[in-house]
């Protein structure tokens, strides 16, 4: 479920049993899944199937704690501002 007022970039993916939330910004080819961590950069949270109002989501990877290779997650790096808006506006335009 994608709610009013989202960007949604290029090449992103939004699968069954994930919600993301009003107005909220995910950037190009971020993949999200029920199982899919979302970590929230300012507050260390880790959410699953919901993406917060307002947020804007970039791929990422966690680290493994043995060592090994890495794991995709989305993270929240910051909330939706007005520079974000600016640069998301184009969408806008097109749907006038």
């Amino acid at each position: 479920i994608i709610e009013d007022n989202c960007f949604i970039g290029a090449r992103a993916e939004v699968a069954e049993g994930v919600i993301v939330r009003e107005g909220s910004v995910l950037s190009m080819g971020v993949y999200l899944g029920q199982s899919t961590k979302i970590v929230d950069r300012e507050t260390g949270a880790v959410l699953y199937g919901e993406v917060p109002p307002y947020s804007v989501v970039v791929s990422g990877a966690l680290p493994s704690p043995k060592g090994g290779p890495s794991l995709y997650c989305a993270v929240i790096v910051k909330r939706v501002d007005e520079k974000t808006r600016a640069k998301t506006s184009v969408n806008e335009l097109l749907r006038d």
